[in-house]
């Protein structure tokens, strides 16, 4: 699928050894020629053995480094000339600000749906449609997103639950069984309090699914199911701040399928939750 090699690395980037970041740097900046190169090959233009290629494969989600490699020249010709990886400078009128921003958005998006996993979706589903209770948990910038899941799934025949707070949050969890489902949503994948409330989860034996950025953060190491979110910083301050509409991609596409799955069961709840809406209105 175009792109999830990339959106692979990018994932992972954050926890690779510096030694593993150069190969990552060296393909960032060329990949089509890279995805035409042997092993040894790449491993004589960076500078390092051939191990260390492979073991490179190996950390950003491959098998071995043909599995890598294949995937790779998937990539679009043009990505290094698209806006993806451009930053926002003060210098910059506001239209290209602004262009720079959307860009970032649909990035995220395309990023994201091209690292998306069909067997994780599934699980994933399936994990939701069979839970008593669903619980939505996320601190910070990710709550926003946790409201947006909880406010949609109000909508299905599914018991859900959301709370900002996070002493809450973590009563919510000590009280959720195996029966349950939660759905963690973490940028980072490493806000300890996010952490002690997953602890309390998996004490519990609940089924975790994670919706994070980073492939190798405590988050994703220790959640059942994770779906990856993925966008790029147009300036230091943005850090997660594009993620977020990624985030709640994967949250609307939980949403969809499930309703689908559950049709009949949404369409009355809808309903009824439409007529309680409409009979606030004058």
């Amino acid at each position: 699928m175009a792109r999830s090699a990339i959106s692979s690395i990018r994932s992972y980037y954050p926890n690779l050894s510096r030694l593993h970041q150069k190969i990552a740097d060296f393909i960032f900046a060329q990949p089509q020629m890279v995805s035409e190169l042997t092993i040894s090959e790449l491993a004589d233009k960076v500078g390092v053995s051939t191990a260390s290629i492979s073991r490179f494969a190996k950390a950003v989600g491959y098998n071995n480094y043909r599995e890598f490699s294949m995937d790779l020249a998937n990539v679009r010709a043009d990505i290094n000339r698209t806006t993806m990886f451009k930053k926002i400078h003060p210098d910059d009128t506001p239209s290209v600000m602004a262009e720079k921003t959307f860009q970032a958005m649909i990035d995220a998006l395309i990023s994201t749906q091209s690292i998306l996993h069909e067997d994780k979706l599934e699980e994933a589903v399936n994990t939701i449609l069979h839970a008593n209770q669903l619980a939505f948990f996320g601190l910070g910038g990710s709550s926003v997103a946790a409201l947006d899941g909880y406010h949609k799934f109000l909508r299905t025949s599914i018991n859900s639950e959301y709370y900002p707070d996070f002493d809450v949050q973590l009563m919510q969890a000590a009280k959720m069984t195996s029966h349950d489902c939660a759905i963690m949503i973490s940028h980072s994948g490493e806000n300890q309090q996010a952490l002690t409330v997953l602890k309390q989860l998996q004490n519990n034996k609940v089924p975790v699914i994670a919706i994070t950025s980073y492939g190798r953060s405590s988050l994703a190491q220790r959640a059942d199911i994770v779906l990856l979110s993925l966008a790029d910083q147009v300036n230091k301050s943005s850090d997660g701040m594009y993620t977020l509409i990624a985030q709640m991609a994967l949250i609307d596409s939980l949403f969809t399928i499930v309703a689908v799955k559950l049709s009949n069961k949404t369409e009355a709840v809808m309903d009824r939750v439409r007529e309680a809406i409409n009979r606030t209105r004058t």
